[in-house]
């Protein structure tokens, strides 16, 4: 009887054992994230304390703007990476150079890569499933997953009660050039969950005339912070060629977001829609 004690014992101290190195190996992980979305996601799980570097688009939370950089994520460099001596790389799979990700692997470092593409609300819960497992933060995977969806089930709602969605454009002024942001981008995904309709349907970003903006008509516009930085400030939007003819601006319908929020649909989705959905439809804020 005695030894079967014995035996029952030994067996329950070597689960604790090994439960416990499985806890340590987690809580020891050097993470290194290419992709701002990604990064929020880390954080948000709990784990920012274990990132040790990440890309120029990672810019929230705070203390993730003090963290060394890799680059961003179309130029990433191996040596950047290496040199943090990560044993966990999490990174978008369309991040380049092409050969990052093997590059990485090669390197004896645990990579993974996560789809940027399309810009769904599944495919952050999907981001948000893959990142809590590898990083044995499940429950805290879930109640994320909830709270989001709790809070935009609430704005969808409201979202069904407007028969006539938002006429919208997204506009980026880059260096003189300004563009508007069309399908397969972080804009337009935001625009469409945010109930609005986004008045461009040509495929990523395009230049656009004077006259394409005034036939265009839109009743809201989005700029980003860092075009308003660029056009020098708020009140020197009326710059824009042909913007002073459109609805949004005679209406003073122009919106700035943060940049944060256009590195992918991240954490924070409920939060910028909320912020959209009462720019587009204001009298139900």
């Amino acid at each position: 009887m005695k030894n079967k004690i014995m035996a029952k014992i030994s067996l329950f101290l070597l689960i604790l054992s090994f439960n416990s190195l499985i806890n340590h190996s987690f809580a020891n992980e050097r993470i290194v994230v290419a992709g701002g979305s990604l990064t929020e996601i880390v954080f948000a799980l709990g784990a920012g304390d274990q990132v040790v570097g990440v890309d120029k688009t990672s810019s929230y939370p705070e203390k993730a703007k003090q963290l060394p950089q890799i680059g961003y994520w179309k130029l990433l460099n191996i040596e950047g990476i290496l040199s943090l001596n990560p044993t966990l790389f999490i990174t978008l799979e369309d991040a380049e150079p092409d050969n990052i990700i093997s590059q990485v692997s090669q390197a004896k470092v645990d990579v993974l890569p996560l789809k940027r593409v399309p810009g769904t609300i599944e495919l952050l819960y999907e981001n948000i499933e893959k990142i809590s497992a590898k990083l044995n933060k499940q429950t805290e995977g879930q109640q994320l997953t909830n709270k989001i969806k709790t809070n935009l089930a609430q704005i969808q709602d409201k979202i069904t009660t407007h028969p006539q969605k938002a006429k919208v454009l997204f506009l980026m002024s880059m260096g003189g050039t300004n563009s508007v942001a069309g399908k397969n981008t972080t804009a337009d995904a935001l625009i469409e969950i945010a109930g609005g309709e986004n008045l461009a349907k040509h495929n990523s970003f395009k230049s656009y005339t004077a006259e394409s903006l005034i036939a265009m008509n839109p009743e809201v516009i989005l700029l980003n912070s860092h075009s308003i930085s660029q056009l020098g400030g708020l009140d020197k939007v009326n710059t824009i060629p042909g913007i002073t003819e459109t609805s949004a601006f005679k209406n003073h319908r122009i919106v700035t977001i943060d940049d944060s929020y256009l590195f992918g649909i991240g954490p924070r989705i409920d939060e910028v829609t909320k912020i959209l959905y009462a720019s587009f439809y204001p009298e139900n804020k």
